[in-house]
């Protein structure tokens, strides 16, 4: 890409994209089963929220730092693994607390962030409040200005 600048005052702005990419969670304040809040997140956006770097659990309990309520995530037990409800992904990042998963009565399949932010695992037919995965991603971006009297070239 070549940017070119004549000679005279000139003002250029260029708009840099930045690699990172932000999913958007939303968070649903309706109390909800695991299974109702899949089907609503399903229906209204994509699924249940996915969570796999510590910048997304950053960002989900920044979303929830006023509704320190449990909230329902997209993780449950399939049997064999932990799986996301979202394209059916294997765990491989993980944030439980400690002592979980525990499986305590032997039913607890569902996971949610628990007001401390870490995950536990329980029954999927306690009602909490939920966070969604949008589709929608968002780029950062930034902006470079360049003021310039003269002739430059800029090859990229």
């Amino acid at each position: 890409m070549h940017l070119i600048l004549f000679s005279g005052e000139c003002f250029l702005s260029v708009i840099l994209c930045d690699s990172r990419r932000l999913t958007k969670y939303v968070l649903i304040r309706e109390y909800k089963t695991w299974t109702e809040a899949r089907h609503f997140c399903q229906k209204n956006y994509i699924d249940l929220a996915t969570v796999q770097t510590d910048e997304e659990w950053s960002e989900i309990n920044k979303l929830r730092a006023n509704n320190l309520s449990d909230t329902w995530i997209g993780l449950y037990d399939d049997v064999n693994s932990w799986r996301w409800s979202f394209r059916d992904k294997r765990l491989t990042y993980a944030r439980w607390d400690r002592a979980q998963p525990d499986n305590y009565g032997g039913d607890q399949d569902c996971v949610m962030l628990h007001a401390n932010g870490y995950w536990h695992d329980k029954g999927c037919n306690l009602k909490c409040v939920v966070v969604c995965q949008s589709g929608k991603t968002h780029i950062l971006l930034h902006t470079l200005h360049i003021f310039t009297d003269s002739y430059k070239e800029i090859v990229y």
